[in-house]
């Protein structure tokens, strides 16, 4: 006997029609019958009489109030355990462009699956736009570029790096390493609002290198697609640069780093808490340097 078989009985009971009774019930007629049969057997009682329609036995009128009673408790009993489970903790959670796809959605996706009590939002945005939700409580945590000063409100995940990428028939794609000053003159494709480039453009007018633009993209992605298609050579994060279709080269003097990981502002609450135990645990791809490493 099952709930199923209780809700079949009290639907031919109600609707006093087993064709009605099967629509009620969003089943097949045989099916409610097949149901209506087991739920006979296990009782041992015919519980309604057959070519009369549905016309209950004695025993199916004995049975009646009893079958209202267990559905009844059935719908009391999941109310009451409903009722009794935490409310969902919100869990608004931002992170910059750029990152690294598959640790991003690695990461993501393993604390949503382990976490099945936390509603997780996430917000894709500019750096700024994050720290300024931050600042506002409109975001609990983000995933961008830590400042030094973060202190105990952050938790660092792993290092960007950087390298210089060309297409892979440049001159320069057999080199393993290039000296900022022989790229002079060299075709250049920037993303103006890239972290490095505040750094890169110093070293180059440090070594009074001066590279020609010839495009500019909104995202790593896309400039290295502008690498990709053979219009110039760029400077990306280290887990960008191995793709097939570009050679990548170190840049001794750009020792340019950064830190990516958590940031908050004041004391997390439950949920962030759990995605801060979780991210401290969780294993980037190989592309990416782990703090620590």
């Amino acid at each position: 006997m099952n709930i199923s078989q209780i809700r079949y009985f009290m639907a031919v009971v109600e609707t006093g029609n087993f064709t009605k009774a099967a629509e009620r019930a969003n089943i097949t007629q045989p099916s409610l019958s097949a149901g209506i049969k087991r739920l006979e057997e296990d009782l041992g009682a015919a519980l309604f009489e057959r070519g009369r329609g549905a016309a209950l036995t004695p025993a199916g009128a004995r049975f009646l109030p009893r079958a209202r009673v267990m559905l009844q408790e059935w719908t009391a009993a999941r109310r009451e355990l409903r009722q009794a489970r935490p409310a969902r903790q919100r869990l608004r959670l931002g992170h910059m462009p750029g990152l690294p796809l598959r640790g991003l959605s690695s990461l993501l996706g393993g604390f949503a699956a382990s976490q099945p009590d936390v509603a997780l939002e996430t917000l894709e945005a500019p750096p700024a736009t994050l720290r300024r939700r931050l600042e506002l409580g409109r975001l609990d945590a983000a995933l961008l570029l830590l400042p030094d000063s973060a202190g105990d409100t952050a938790l660092p995940l792993f290092r960007q790096r950087y390298r210089l990428v060309v297409p892979a028939r440049h001159p320069l794609a057999h080199r393993a390493s290039v000296r900022i000053a022989e790229l002079h003159d060299q075709a250049f494709v920037i993303h103006p609002d890239a972290a490095v480039m505040p750094m890169s453009e110093q070293l180059f007018a440090q070594h009074n290198a001066r590279p020609r633009i010839v495009g500019k993209a909104e995202s790593d992605a896309a400039l290295l697609a502008l690498v990709e298609a053979g219009l110039g050579i760029a400077i990306v994060p280290h887990w960008l640069s191995h793709s097939e279709a570009v050679a990548s080269l170190s840049l001794p003097e750009l020792k340019l780093y950064h830190r990516i990981g958590l940031l908050w502002q004041g004391e997390p609450g439950p949920a962030l808490s759990l995605l801060t135990a979780y991210a401290a645990g969780h294993t980037w791809s190989m592309a990416e340097t782990p703090i620590g490493h």
